[in-house]
């Protein structure tokens, strides 16, 4: 995976500065609460923290009906760009309970040839699930999160090839090629699936989801302002890559762009799954690091954000809106807590 040229240096200025300090340590720098305060968290105990607490917040009852948020706030034993690095290198693959089946990094400008990864989805049932959809579908009609035009593309190739797995594999990878062709170039505004009620244009739910919370927005506005998302120039990706993992019993297939920036005595990292083949219409994921000092040794104060556009919860209101976004924090303390198993405790 790609990473930015500027580890060392950022590694220095973290070392002369001192975090936010406790255990008796004086403390060199702004006010954890004004570092916090665009967060849904205020007046957090670091102690318990450091001692490997998980604070969360649900998003609540937002204004983007197929939107649900969620936050969470850690500290991680490593320096800010020791985690900034994992974030581009780390395999959720190799956690078992998270269920992600594939996890790959991209060249810069992917091609079909790229996505030959996809060969290697295990033989369980929920890759069977989505090889089986993608063998049925209907050109006219696609079960699948596709453009009209993606969708006629399995006609052509079923008269090449019998073998579902084989059809499944060329397909998708010139499914996902394209999507991030559109994307990288800066003309996924027109990308769309294809879905009952109308269709639904992944770039707009990703501003919607980013529209839903003005303090998130406004702290990540310089950030966004370098992504296809936003930007007619756009900043190069620190990774690009493509996934599969489970969504309710079926294999879902998506590609996304990983940005990253330093702001101020921070890094911002931004992860944008721009095209996901169902289950999701699209995620993102926030995070903002800051250097913490924890008995002398400089660790990092993680503040993270989960957008997602789903379906699912588009007509769920009240206490049903809400029980969604308490299964949303598990299952993302769950990959928080795979996330900070790999990093080596003292």
């Amino acid at each position: 995976m790609k990473s930015f040229n500027f580890f060392s240096l950022f590694q220095k200025s973290i070392l002369a500065m001192a975090g936010i300090v406790f255990f008796g340590v004086i403390p060199l720098h702004a006010d954890l609460n004004s570092d916090l305060a665009f967060t849904a968290f205020s007046n957090v105990d670091v102690n318990a923290m450091a001692g490997g607490k998980v604070l969360q917040e649900r998003g609540g009852l937002i204004d983007f009906m197929r939107g649900i948020t969620t936050q969470s706030l850690y500290i991680i034993n490593a320096s800010p760009t020791q985690v900034q690095d994992k974030l581009l290198h780390w395999n959720p693959a190799a956690h078992s309970e998270l269920q992600v089946w594939i996890h790959k990094s991209l060249p810069a400008k992917p091609t079909a040839a790229d996505f030959s990864g996809l060969q290697g989805l295990p033989n369980n049932s929920s890759v069977a699930s989505l090889i089986n959809a993608t063998a049925k579908l209907d050109p006219a009609n696609p079960s699948l999160q596709l453009s009209k035009s993606e969708a006629q593309l399995i006609t052509s190739l079923r008269s090449q090839t019998k073998d579902k797995k084989a059809l499944a594999v060329d397909f998708w990878s010139q499914v996902l090629a394209g999507r991030a062709s559109h994307f990288l170039g800066g003309n996924a505004s027109a990308d769309n699936y294809v879905v009952s009620g109308g269709d639904i244009q992944p770039l707009s739910e990703i501003k919607s989801l980013f529209h839903t919370n003005a303090k998130v927005y406004q702290q990540y506005q310089a950030l966004l302002s370098q992504t296809p998302v936003e930007a007619s120039t756009k900043a190069t990706p620190a990774d690009l890559y493509y996934d599969s993992f489970d969504v309710e019993g079926s294999a879902a297939l998506g590609t996304g762009a990983v940005y990253q920036l330093v702001n101020g005595n921070s890094i911002q990292s931004a992860d944008i799954e721009y095209y996901v083949c169902s289950g999701v219409y699209t995620s993102v994921e926030l995070e903002q690091l800051w250097p913490i000092t924890v008995n002398g040794k400089v660790e990092t104060l993680v503040w993270r954000e989960d957008l997602v556009s789903t379906s699912n919860v588009a007509y769920l209101h009240g206490t049903e809106r809400l029980a969604s976004g308490m299964i949303m924090l598990q299952d993302v303390k769950q990959g928080i807590d795979a996330f900070r198993s790999e990093f080596k405790k003292p």
